[in-house]
């Protein structure tokens, strides 16, 4: 790769820019200035060539076997998509199945269900994929997407290179490192109101400073958001106004030293807090932004992350050590008074959770630049992943909304042991290892083969202690903690991935892949269960899924476009679901058959001229049960039966207008959009918390102008006033819909220094 650098040195500027602007996927629904464009000699313009690093080795976009969509940092500043939410409405290569703020499920490629995460999620080197609540893949970190210089969504099976929860794909977060002799800086402050609801502010600063030249430099950065609640909650107790006010504040520092030019260390250390007021669902019952609750829901998320990365360049390949520290503690309440009263239980319900997450993981790698047609990238990898999570369904106070203790042992300790209707905590450990490597052989001028393998062993461990069993005020109190579950097992899997690349032209390759993912398996409470005669699996164990896709990417017309089509195929076994038992109180995971999915992809970026560019982007996804489930899943799922949480059609773009209106100043308008389809919660309407998730079109404008070092505009977000139906939450609580702002009007100002 450093041959094609070297070979382009005079064009190095112009592929930085069109790095941190596009990214890999054709500027993937980014908003493209025209310094992304350069002339060629007769004055047309051209698109450069892209440079990526989804292979851990820089290659170009065309070139790498793999359907990659990315947003580049500037269209995430442009558009104010910080959240992880926000992100995905700028392209439709990912869903956000969203609960509220710190809690996602992220799907690709429509591999969507309960048990672990099926997406990889890594912030630089940092693997943040998190263990979700009870079974669940959701509550995946929310970490803001400042400073950034891409999200790069690499599609289809990852493993190989990115570990065991890359099942159906890999997020990838690579922020901006610390520049070396370059003192610079940018400020921003965002006001806009809410339609019904609170103003909103958001705000960020960020400086890089050179401390020794050629040999240290640093890079900071700052965040905070505030206000913009839009969720009315109403209850024969209380009426409340715009409940889900939220505070966002957040920074990252990174300090970078070269002692020499071959040796890079990176270190860096990011905090970030996030409070929500309270109640962040309406009730789909009582319409868009009211929600029937009657006690309060706040939600509390810390994150810490400490990381460290070594790049040592040899004269045949360059040697990553990294080793990176995670910790996240989140708390969150919810109503549960619906259960309650199910359960004939005469008083209001406040039920917490809380997790405190931490994982510590190192990679030590080897990437070649041989002189010959064999290129690898070997390496191994070791992580350890706590999770303590802690439960309790407590009887709330009528004033204030609130329980007055948070969990099992604060209620004893303050004489409330009473209060406590139900509670549980329980502890994950998986310590996992695994070696890899991937190796591109240039069988002809034309023509690569990649192979690659990786080998994950894990040793997973979950213990659960119940500290009160369900019961009513007036029963009994437990007085001794019961050990529920006590499990361990190991694992170990192969993941495998072989690719061909055809470069049919100097402007157009083709791909063929194959590829396999899976996720690890895990235990189910049991013997809790069986307290109550309901009867459910100990275990659950791994799925496995394999992906074959084919694919071209090709510069069109001199250069001036550039598009992406890709159609796969995934076959997926032993999926992991979760369950309900007939009388709707206990939740489990279980495996069950087979599912297919058959979808196509399509990118496009173009420059019409020097003035308007435009990127659009659209996905047919068709995923289903290939055959019944099981019966003792108990899910009612059938041969054809579509997969919940899954739209079968997305498509998102952005047309772009820039022109100068003075000597010194340039004006610009840009709009986007994003359409998702219909998805259901469940396989078919025999399950009784089936329910649709409506489509939805979202449509965004913005409208400013740059002078000097200044930059002003005026924007609308949601511009239908839609209540989209970005995300579901089907409990015996009923059904609670998440959804965007209301029509939010604001004005954006930055500038650099």
């Amino acid at each position: 790769m450093s041959k094609f650098l070297a070979q382009n040195a005079s064009r190095r500027p112009r592929l930085k820019t069109r790095l941190l602007q596009c990214g890999a996927l054709a500027c993937a629904l980014a908003a493209i200035p025209a310094t992304a464009f350069a002339q060629d000699e007769a004055g047309g313009l051209i698109l450069e060539e892209i440079i990526v690093t989804a292979t851990k080795r820089a290659t170009t976009n065309k070139d790498t076997p793999i359907a990659i969509a990315a947003v580049a940092g500037d269209a995430i500043e442009k558009s104010q998509a910080f959240s992880m939410e926000s992100f995905a409405r700028l392209n439709p290569s990912i869903q956000i199945n969203n609960r509220g703020a710190g809690d996602n499920q992220i799907i690709v490629r429509g591999i969507s269900s309960a048990g672990k995460p099926t997406v990889g999620l890594y912030f630089d080197e940092t693997v943040i994929t998190g263990l979700g609540l009870d079974g669940g893949s959701d509550n995946q970190p929310n970490i803001q997407l400042h400073d950034v210089e891409r999200v790069e969504v690499l599609k289809g099976p990852q493993g190989t290179l990115f570990g065991a929860s890359s099942m159906s794909g890999t997020v990838r977060v690579i922020t901006n490192k610390p520049v070396m002799n370059e003192m610079e800086g940018r400020a921003s402050m965002s006001v806009a109101g809410v339609k019904g609801g609170n103003s909103f502010f958001q705000g960020e600063a960020m400086v890089n400073a050179p401390i020794v030249e050629d040999k240290l430099a640093a890079r900071a950065v700052v965040w905070g958001d505030n206000g913009g609640g839009y969720i009315d909650q109403v209850s024969g107790t209380r009426s409340l106004k715009n409940t889900n006010d939220q505070a966002v504040s957040g920074g990252r520092f990174s300090i970078k030293a070269t002692p020499n030019e071959r040796l890079s260390i990176l270190l860096t250390a990011l905090h970030q807090k996030i409070d929500v007021d309270g109640t962040q669902y309406y009730d789909y019952s009582a319409g868009p932004y009211i929600a029937e609750a009657d006690t309060l829901q706040p939600f509390n998320d810390n994150t810490d992350l400490y990381s460290a990365v070594i790049d040592y360049s040899l004269d045949f390949g360059t040697i990553t050590a990294t080793t990176s520290y995670l910790d996240r503690n989140f708390f969150l309440a919810r109503d549960s008074t619906p259960t309650a009263r199910r359960f004939n239980i005469p008083a209001l319900l406040d039920y917490h959770q809380a997790q405190d997450l931490s994982n510590w993981s190192s990679e030590l790698r080897f990437a070649s630049d041989f002189s010959g047609p064999v290129q690898i990238v070997v390496g191994g990898f070791y992580a350890e992943q706590r999770a303590d999570s802690i439960s309790a369904a407590l009887v709330a106070d009528p004033v204030s909304g609130m329980a007055l203790c948070r969990f099992h042992d604060d209620c004893v300790a303050s004489g409330l042991a009473r209060d406590d209707i139900n509670s549980a905590y329980s502890k994950t450990a998986i310590d996992q290892y695994a070696l890899f490597a991937e190796s591109n052989y240039q069988v002809t001028d034309q023509l690569t083969a990649t192979a690659g393998i990786r080998y994950y062993d894990a040793d997973i461990k979950e213990y659960k202690v119940t500290t009160q069993s369900l019961r009513f005020p007036s029963s009994p109190i437990q007085t001794a903690p019961t050990v529920a579950l006590d499990e361990s097992t190991a694992e170990d899997k192969i993941s495998y991935n072989f690719a061909l690349t055809y470069a049919a032209t100097p402007d157009t390759s083709f791909y063929a892949r194959a590829a396999s993912g899976f996720r690890p398996g895990g235990t189910n409470d049991a013997d809790g269960a069986a307290q109550y005669g309901v009867v459910v699996p100990a275990r659950y164990t791994s799925d496995t899924l394999w992906n074959y896709e084919a694919g071209v990417k090709s510069y069109l017309l001199d250069r001036a476009v550039f598009a992406e089509l890709s159609v796969y195929r995934i076959d997926w076994s032993n999926q992991q679901i979760s369950v309900t038992d007939p009388g709707g109180t206990f939740a489990y995971i279980s495996n069950a058959g087979k599912s297919y999915v058959n979808g196509v992809e399509f990118q496009v970026n173009a420059r019409a001229t020097q003035e308007l560019s435009f990127n659009f982007g659209i996905t047919y996804t068709d995923s289903k049960l290939s055959e019944d489930l099981p019966d003792t899943a108990a899910t009612g799922g059938f041969d054809g039966d579509r997969i919940p949480y899954t739209p079968k059609w997305s498509f998102g773009g952005q047309v772009s207008y820039e022109t100068d209106l003075t000597p010194d100043i340039q004006g610009y308008l840009t709009s986007n959009f994003n359409y998702r389809g219909s998805s259901y919660s469940e396989f078919n309407d025999t399950n009784d918390n089936y329910q649709r998730l409506d489509d939805y079109f979202l449509l965004g404008l913005r409208a400013g102008a740059r002078f000097g070092t200044w930059d002003a505009s005026l924007y609308v977000e949601n511009l239908t006033d839609k209540a989209a139906e970005i995300g579901l939450r089907v409990t015996g609580d009923g059904y609670r819909v998440y959804t965007t702002r209301p029509r939010t009007i604001g004005g954006t100002l930055s500038t650099t220094f």
